[in-house]
């Protein structure tokens, strides 16, 4: 009853964050990747310092893709992918490591990550399916390798599955061997890992490409049994169908799929427009109000559910990342653009003060 008596509150008064009571707590830690603002020194920079100074936890992701021929072989890893492994949190902050065997459109076989990431798969690979005894015993080896490297404290052995479930139907079963033979080789060994699954809220809740909720339900009880904690992906703004303000109880599904699948839940990415998102013809809403309301919702939606962390998936807004990627690509990556909790250049936004103000509380 508290949590919804807070967002409607909120709701009906989006502009005003909560300030932190004198005594209060939090239960989750906060924190993001390392997506950069630029491609400068001083734009890492600015990363390093939010995820000392303004977090207590740190989401690096493999977003480039998997090493599949030299994990297979178990030959060395390239400089630039052992640079990413060897990555340190900073003093005190626990790491949550995403790594994925599926494309940035979550239909096929992840690109390949050699000299340098988001390279093309070879052609033998190219026509393997999830379940080929290769590709098991790489990403399997992939894994593997890079929680010895990284001994990260949460591992994410697959990122928005359910899209897969969704977009390429046929390929899901194939999926499913993959994911429990590698879940299965990390827990050999590292038995007290947590291993988490991710879920994109929006395609599971159905409010995203016409997703059925029923087959999303499915497609998590099925992988469910083969994974620790399930870590939601929640991106407010991309669907019109999430309404604004967010009204409370809303993510209450997400927490009763966790409880029925008897799961702790987290969320392992998030983001929320700070402003208008152009993507093709179309013209997504955002501004710094529903920045500010979504993010609540979310830490009142943690706290609920007792979840681990809430990771915001940038730390920074990224217009001058954006203008150096190619055109082809810019429609896509402009759709987080503005979901920063700091500016391009490290200046403070509106939802700055109210994500400082729940850092402020105490982990109880």
């Amino acid at each position: 009853m508290r949590r919804r008596q807070v967002l409607g509150g909120l709701a009906a008064a989006p502009f005003a964050p909560v300030r932190a009571l004198a005594g209060a707590t939090r239960r989750f830690r906060m924190g993001s990747t390392r997506w950069p603002p630029d491609l400068t020194l001083t734009a890492l920079g600015r990363v390093e310092r939010f995820l000392r100074d303004d977090a207590d936890m740190a989401a690096p992701m493999i977003l480039g893709g998997v090493p599949w021929q030299d994990a297979e072989a178990e030959a060395p890893f390239s400089h630039a992918l052992m640079a990413e492994l060897g990555w340190k949190a900073p003093a005190g902050h626990p790491v949550l490591l995403s790594l994925g065997a599926l494309d940035t459109a979550r239909t096929g076989l992840a690109p390949l990550y050699a000299l340098r990431d988001n390279q093309p798969l070879p052609a033998d690979w190219a026509a393997r399916d999830f379940d080929d005894p290769a590709v098991i015993r790489a990403y399997s080896r992939f894994c593997l390798r890079a929680v010895e490297t990284m001994r990260p404290d949460w591992l994410a052995l697959g990122v928005e599955v359910n899209i897969l479930r969704h977009a390429a139907p046929d390929r899901w079963p194939a999926y499913l061997r993959l994911h429990r033979a590698a879940y299965a080789a990390v827990k050999d060994r590292h038995p007290d890992l947590p291993v988490l699954v991710t879920i994109a809220a929006q395609h599971f809740m159905g409010m995203a490409d016409r997703a059925d909720p029923a087959d999303q339900a499915a497609a998590l009880a099925e992988i469910a049994p083969h994974a620790d904690m399930i870590g939601y992906s929640i991106y407010p703004h991309l669907s019109r169908d999430v309404p604004d303000p967010i009204p409370p109880g809303f993510y209450d599904p997400l927490l009763e799929a966790a409880a029925r699948a008897r799961l702790p839940c987290a969320i392992s990415e998030s983001g929320t427009a700070s402003g208008p998102v152009r993507y093709g013809w179309a013209t997504l809403d955002g501004s710094p109000e529903r920045q500010v309301q979504a993010t609540e919702t979310l830490f009142q939606t943690a706290t609920e559910g007792d979840m681990a962390f809430v990771v915001n998936w940038t730390s920074h807004d990224y217009p001058a990342l954006l203008a150096r990627l190619p055109e082809d690509g810019q429609d896509l990556a402009g759709l987080w653009v503005s979901t920063g909790i700091l500016d391009g250049t490290g200046g403070e936004k509106a939802v700055t003060r109210l994500w400082r103000d729940w850092l402020a509380r105490p982990v109880g």
